[in-house]
């Protein structure tokens, strides 16, 4: 399953995320990683890389997830 925390390589593959932000993530951006960016390692910048190219083409949710944790995190701090 971590695969399904691919969603903090989203955000800024350097930035820890809280255990909530994770869940947050794996809870709404599962399918998106599925559809558009299986093809990498979860845990590399080409995730990261992926989903910043499709941001338009994910859902929703997913988008909002990402949005909320950028926000939180607009230098991508290590915490």
């Amino acid at each position: 399953m971590a695969a399904l925390a691919v969603a903090a390589g989203v955000a800024t593959s350097a930035t820890a995320m809280s255990p909530q932000e994770e869940a947050t993530f794996r809870q709404y951006c599962t399918n998106d990683y599925m559809r558009f960016c299986s093809m990498f390692d979860p845990n590399t910048p080409q995730v990261e890389q992926c989903f910043q190219q499709r941001l338009k083409e994910l859902s929703p949710r997913c988008q909002s997830a990402i949005a909320s944790f950028s926000k939180k995190n607009p230098e991508g701090r290590r915490r």
